[in-house]
């Protein structure tokens, strides 16, 4: 079994080590510059803490990292573990900047080396169940998308401060956009130009699909009451699909609806995507095969995001993604 070992036990990281890892094999190590965080995951899951990378590898032996700490820390973190000799999963937006993404990319590739994303979305049965659609034609000709994703400050995601209003975090546009990004390009496929307004907290995206589609996307720290996840639709000439991404299995799911028929798939509990994610992971380091969103797919919805975050400073307009 691959010696894993978690790096980050704030948030997200507890979240996974709780939800993902005890029907994994669990973790050999939980790291974190604070020791009681370290040992309040290391607790949870039976994992040794630590507090740094060099001092896992040293005592433990860790051979893979997961990397769920803030994403201005995800370079340095991806760069030392990639650099020690450990293959890699990193919690998404893959990087903050295009050149750390590349500097990835790159040192995945020359250690030969599995360097995987964190981005749950092409996971999810939904999901898939809405690309079997599309591919066989059950809407026709895709002629528009649209998507909104929503959350209230205080819930389970925002809750973090470093999150709010900019900063580090990037504000809901690098936070969360590419979750959108990925959600459309599984959908609608390449995006060729993006177009922003908003503001750190509530940002609106018109993406110009390289297929010519247009798609629409609202993204917002700002939305009290129950709300799902995430929500994306796809228009057609034949029909309408949509994706709903909820922690109530029940509403979540893929709806398509066409003159003939409509019919819900898709529906289960929403870590099942996080185990298949880390399940496809540690497939990858076993098996040799490519992840399912590699290191470069993360790269491709930063690409857009960065884009995004470019039209805003521009006052809006068009950017082409690099």
């Amino acid at each position: 079994m691959t010696r894993v070992a978690l790096a980050g036990c704030g948030a997200m990281g507890e979240i996974v080590a709780r939800t993902v890892y005890p029907a994994l094999g669990g973790l050999t190590a939980a790291i974190d510059p604070d020791p009681a965080r370290a040992g309040a995951v290391a607790e949870l899951t039976g994992a040794r803490p630590f507090t740094s990378l060099a001092e896992a590898r040293r005592e433990a032996g860790i051979e893979a990292v997961d990397v769920r700490v803030p994403h201005h820390l995800h370079a340095a973190v991806v760069l030392e573990a990639l650099r020690s000799g450990c293959h890699v999963l990193v919690e998404k937006p893959f990087a903050t900047t295009l050149s750390d993404a590349h500097a990835m990319v790159a040192a995945a590739d020359d250690a030969g080396l599995v360097l995987a994303v964190a981005e749950n979305y092409p996971h999810l049965r939904a999901v898939r169940d809405a690309r079997a659609a599309l591919a066989a034609g059950r809407i026709g000709d895709v002629v528009a998308l649209r998507s909104t994703r929503a959350y209230q400050v205080g819930g389970v995601w925002v809750r973090d401060g470093w999150r709010h209003g900019g900063g580090p975090s990037g504000g809901i546009l690098l936070d969360q956009g590419t979750h959108q990004v990925s959600l459309l390009r599984c959908l609608g496929g390449p995006v060729a130009a993006v177009a922003a307004a908003g503001d750190a907290d509530t940002v609106a995206l018109t993406l110009r699909m390289a297929s010519g589609v247009t798609a629409q996307s609202v993204l917002t720290w700002s939305a009290p009451g129950p709300a799902a996840q995430a929500e994306a639709t796809v228009l057609g000439t034949g029909g309408r699909l949509g994706v709903v991404v909820d922690y109530d299995a029940d509403e979540g799911g893929c709806h398509v609806w066409t003159p003939a028929r409509s019919e819900h798939t898709g529906k289960e509990n929403y870590y099942d995507s996080h185990r298949r994610m880390v399940e496809d992971w540690l497939g990858a380091i076993r098996t040799g095969a490519e992840p399912v969103v590699p290191g470069r797919e993360g790269l491709a919805d930063l690409a857009v995001v960065l884009a995004a975050a470019e039209s805003l400073e521009r006052g809006g307009g068009f950017v082409e993604i690099p």
